[in-house]
């Protein structure tokens, strides 16, 4: 699939999510209610889940720290030029203008959303509303929309965007996807699940992930550098040599 179609693919998914969550606001509350105890909030927030959820950030952190290091030190030693600081510098941006400037410098500022687990409807006080509508239910860090849903897709979509030529056609890339999906989707459910993010939040956060990384793929020219990754290349011209003998 080109990127041309990629964009138009992306464009109508963001039409019809935008549609949906503005016709059924009420999809939100049905969907927290799932993973809340009536008016006694949310049980996962008693659990095990807290642990993980901060896991799952610091790991994500974790990787995000790797990427800074290893073009700081690709740039130092001179080690890591032209293609190989352009990929490890996609993800990173992404990040950057997705999670850090879009969902929490300006979104998580100004819309005022309250989150989940302070809502009437699961034991707090503050009212329920619809994603993009600007309140002050939140003074600060509001729910819309969420931070480690964000920082997830803005890993894993580039991930799969730099690998996807050396993995096999279709296994290996059927594999990939369903990985990045299974990281983001458990990122997600947990941010619900501790009441802490709607549904609408999470979406939207890997909406803006996505589309940034559809936006710096041509800017940062992705498509050529990642055919010279050099962890995986070799590997990658040793297969097609192996399956042109006859070997696979």
């Amino acid at each position: 699939m080109t990127l041309q179609r990629l964009l138009i693919a992306y464009l109508m998914v963001v039409v019809l999510v935008q549609a949906l969550f503005a016709a059924f606001p009420g999809i939100d509350l049905a969907v927290s209610a799932l993973f809340a105890d009536g008016s006694r909030g949310f049980a996962w927030a008693e659990g095990v889940a807290p642990t993980v959820n901060l896991l799952v950030r610091r790991m994500g952190e974790l990787a995000i720290f790797l990427l800074l290091a290893g073009i700081l030190y690709g740039v130092m030693t001179g080690k890591a030029r032209g293609d190989d600081l352009r990929l490890m510098a996609y993800p990173l941006l992404c990040i950057t203008v997705a999670c850090g400037l879009v969902v929490n410098y300006i979104l998580k500022s100004h819309i005022g959303r309250a989150r989940p687990d302070t809502l009437a409807e699961f034991g707090g006080s503050a009212q329920f509303t619809p994603s993009w509508q600007v309140v002050a239910e939140c003074v600060r860090n509001s729910s819309f929309t969420s931070g480690e849903a964000s920082m997830a897709a803005s890993l894993a979509i580039p991930a799969v965007a730099i690998l996807w030529p050396h993995l096999s056609r279709t296994r290996g890339r059927v594999l990939a996807v369903l990985v990045a999906a299974a990281y983001v989707a458990f990122t997600s459910v947990l941010r619900i699940g501790l009441g802490r993010h709607f549904l609408s939040d999470t979406v939207f956060s890997v909406l803006f992930a996505a589309g940034f990384a559809l936006a710096l793929y041509p800017v940062l020219g992705i498509a050529r550098a990642r055919k010279h990754l050099p962890v995986l290349s070799p590997r990658r011209r040793a297969l097609e040599l192996a399956e042109q003998r006859g070997v696979f």
